[in-house]
C-alpha cells in the first residue's frame, strides 16, 4: 500500500538485532531479517511479516543479489558487526550501497554505535556524555562508520540517524552474550557452589556510577528516531534512564538466586568463570538447561576497558545523558534493577540457568 514502512534489520540475530526485528513485528512493519540463521523471536511476537534473508554479508556476490531483491526497504536497521574494523566499514558499505541503488523508496538508515563514540572504553572521559562531544583522538571505534553513511546520504533523499546505548542487556540465543547473562550464570554458580554473591570487581567498580540499556527499550527507541520528524541526520544517547552504583543494587540481584550479597572479592569475573567451566557443565547436565557457549564467556568478561580491563570492572563513572532523546519526544524509563531480575528470570524459564 502506498506509504508503507518496510524493515531490513541487517545482523538480525544479535543482542540488538533480534529485539529489533520483534518490535518492529509487533508493531505491524514487514520485516526482512538479515542474517545467517533465522532470528528465534520471543513467545507473543507475531512471525507473519517476517521474511528472513540467509546470506553472509562477507560473501559479496551473494549479498548483492540478495539485497537487490528488497526493492520495497524504507528504512535500514544496521546492526551488524565483526571483529575487525575494515570489515565492519565493509559490510556496511555493501549494504548501504545496494540499497540506495534498488530500493526507490528508502528513508533512513539507522545505526547503532554505543558509549564507545565517546571513549569510554579508553580510560575516564568526560560524564555525563552528550552528543556534542568532540571525537576522541585514537578513539575511532564508530567513527568511520558513521562518516561513511554521512558521505552516502549527501544528495540522497534519506537520512540518517544513529543510537547509542551502553551495555545492552537482554537475550538472543545466537549472540548469548552480554552482562546481564554473564551475572545470571554467575549468580548461579555461587549458588552450586555455596558460595556468596560476592561482587566480583574492584571496591571502585563497585561504587561508581554505570548506567545500561535494555534491548527492548533500545529497539523501540531506534523505531523512534528512525521514524520521527525532526530527528534525521543525528545521534541520540539512549539508555535505561537511571544511573546507578553496583553496591546499590547488589542486593536485590544476590536475592534472585537466594544468596547472600556481598562486597569486593580479590577474584575477577573473568578469573571466576575461567576457572568455574567443568562446574558449569556439571550443573548443566544436571539441570538439563539448553546448550550455551560458556567457552566464550571469559574472554568477553575480560572485555576492552584499559582500566582495569574488564567489563564488570570500569572504576570511572560511565554514563550519559538523555536530555537530547527526552527533549524530541523518547520518555520510556526501564528500572535496571528491575530490567535485571526479569532477564534472569527470562533465562531460567528458558533453561539457560537452573
Amino acid at each position: 500500500m502506498p506509504g508503507r514502512r518496510t524493515a531490513l534489520v541487517a545482523g538480525a540475530t544479535g543482542v540488538t538485532g533480534t529485539p529489533l526485528v520483534e518490535e518492529l513485528l509487533l508493531a505491524g512493519w514487514p520485516v526482512y531479517a538479515l542474517s545467517r540463521r533465522a532470528p528465534m523471536l520471543r513467545a507473543g511476537v507475531p512471525s507473519a511479516g517476517l521474511q528472513h534473508v540467509g546470506v553472509d554479508l562477507t560473501d559479496a556476490g551473494a549479498s548483492a543479489a540478495a539485497l537487490s531483491r528488497l526493492r520495497d526497504v524504507t528504512h535500514l536497521f544496521y546492526c551488524g558487526n565483526a571483529p575487525r574494523q575494515d570489515v565492519r566499514l565493509s559490510l556496511m558499505r555493501n549494504v548501504i550501497d545496494a540499497l540506495d541503488q534498488h530500493a526507490a523508496g528508502l528513508e533512513n538508515v539507522h545505526l547503532m554505535q554505543g558509549t564507545k563514540y565517546y571513549g569510554c572504553h579508553l580510560g575516564p572521559f568526560k560524564v555525563p556524555a552528550r552528543e556534542t562531544d568532540a571525537r576522541i583522538a585514537g578513539g575511532d571505534f564508530y567513527y568511520s562508520e558513521e562518516d561513511c553513511v554521512r558521505e552516502r546520504q549527501r544528495g540522497a533523499r534519506w537520512t540518517w540517524t544513529a543510537a547509542r546505548p551502553h551495555s545492552v542487556c537482554g537475550y538472543a540465543r545466537g549472540n548469548p552474550l552480554n552482562l546481564a547473562v554473564v551475572l545470571a550464570i554467575y549468580g548461579s554458580l555461587q549458588h552450586a557452589l555455596g558460595g556468596t554473591f560476592a561482587f566480583p570487581s574492584t571496591r571502585a567498580c563497585f561504587e561508581a556510577r554505570f548506567n545500561v540499556a535494555d534491548s527492548e527499550l533500545l529497539a523501540r527507541a531506534a523505531i523512534w528516531c528512525a521514524t520521527t520528524r525532526g530527528c534525521g541526520n543525528e545521534a541520540f544517547n539512549i539508555n535505561n534512564g537511571d544511573v546507578f552504583r553496583w553496591r546499590d543494587i547488589w542486593p536485590r540481584l544476590a536475592g534472585f538466586f537466594g544468596l547472600e550479597a556481598s562486597g569486593p572479592q580479590p577474584q575477577r569475573l573473568p578469573e571466576f568463570l575461567a576457572a568455574h567451566e567443568s562446574t558449569w557443565r556439571e550443573l548443566a547436565a544436571a539441570k538439563s538447561l539448553a546448550p550455551f557457549p560458556y567457552q566464550d564467556i571469559a574472554r568477553w568478561a575480560q572485555g576492552d576497558y584499559r582500566a582495569p580491563n574488564s567489563r564488570l570492572g570500569c572504576e570511572y563513572d560511565l554514563y550519559s545523558d538523555l536530555g537530547k532523546a527526552r527533549g524530541r519526544g523518547f520518555t520510556e524509563h526501564v528500572d535496571s534493577a528491575d530490567m535485571f531480575l526479569r532477564l534472569f528470570a527470562r533465562l531460567r524459564a528458558q533453561r539457560v540457568i537452573p
